[in-house]
């Protein structure tokens, strides 16, 4: 079955309306958000991106189509092998920014340091790129069991209650980069990775995080990265991060009988991928980049 026909019978599924325009490089599903407030139902656009291209040019041929759209508030780009590799997490999501998630407070959390190890599990399991290489890792854990649902499924399965002393969430960041400015060190660290479980909106979530790392480590500037895929970059805006230009959309070739990813670089910016480009079961994504933020802690 094509992957936007499945998406569409998970809308079904939970009964949330939705409308579709298909434009043969990409569909796009008008699904009505669950319980959106007084103003009324609102609409979140999903961008369904099928892997068709064969070759780098007509991938980015496809993306310069598509990448407009992307970015927006209220969209989501789902691209297909994000789809069949991570099917769950990526359920989850989608129906987390329909409305239908479990809610928690930050305040019935506490935040702990945790591995880079056990940080690497959860992220590879909840964060759409997985884990990365960190310095410091947190864990955000329910210390009282108020989870609600915060929307009402219509025709969807139950969800398990969860019992105080999970892990929710994890965050991970870089170790300091320094530089010297009017005779001052400063030290910077970028914020590389933030997830909770797929269906879990946490109320504060990244404030309650992001106020543990500053108390813990004192940071002069801390920057980190909206995936455009997934986001404007709204939540960092809310913690007092400021936009501080774009990365450049990446190129990746996609092994579709495995729906591993790999990105391609230029051989002065990196080595070869470890991948044979020559199967048969290769195809081509080029991303839509990110939204780089910037928040800074020092006098300038």
């Amino acid at each position: 079955m094509p992957f936007p026909d499945e998406i569409k019978d998970l809308l079904k599924q939970y009964g949330i309306p939705f409308s579709s325009e298909d434009y043969g490089t990409h569909s796009v599903l008008y699904a009505r958000r669950a319980n959106s407030g007084d103003s009324g139902p609102k609409t979140v656009k999903l961008i369904l991106i099928p892997l068709i291209s064969t070759n780098i040019e007509s991938a980015n041929r496809q993306s310069l189509i598509i990448s407009p759209l992307a970015g927006q508030p209220d969209t989501i780009a789902v691209p297909e092998d994000r789809w069949r590799k991570a099917g769950l997490m990526m359920k989850g999501r989608i129906l987390a920014h329909l409305g239908i998630f479990r809610a928690v407070y930050a305040r019935d959390c506490e935040i702990r340091k945790i591995s880079r190890e056990e940080a690497g599990i959860f992220l590879e399991q909840t964060h759409s790129y997985g884990g990365a290489k960190c310095r410091y890792c947190y864990g955000v854990f329910l210390k009282r069991g108020r989870v609600k649902n915060a929307a009402t499924v219509s025709g969807g399965p139950a969800t398990e209650d969860i019992s105080p002393g999970t892990l929710i969430a994890a965050a991970a960041f870089s170790n300091a980069r320094r530089w010297n400015k009017g005779g001052k060190e400063i030290r910077s660290y970028e914020w590389i990775r933030y997830a909770s479980l797929p269906d879990i909106r946490i109320n504060g979530g990244m404030g309650k995080v992001l106020k543990r790392f500053t108390d813990d480590i004192r940071p002069d500037d801390i920057m980190s990265y909206a995936d455009l895929e997934w986001s404007d970059g709204q939540a960092y805006r809310r913690l007092g991060f400021e936009h501080d230009g774009d990365k450049e959309p990446v190129t990746f070739a996609v092994d579709t009988a495995t729906w591993k990813r790999i990105p391609l670089r230029s051989p002065r910016n990196g080595s070869e991928p470890a991948m044979d480009l020559a199967m048969p079961s290769i195809r081509y994504f080029r991303n839509f980049g990110s939204r780089k933020y910037r928040l800074k802690l020092y006098d300038a």
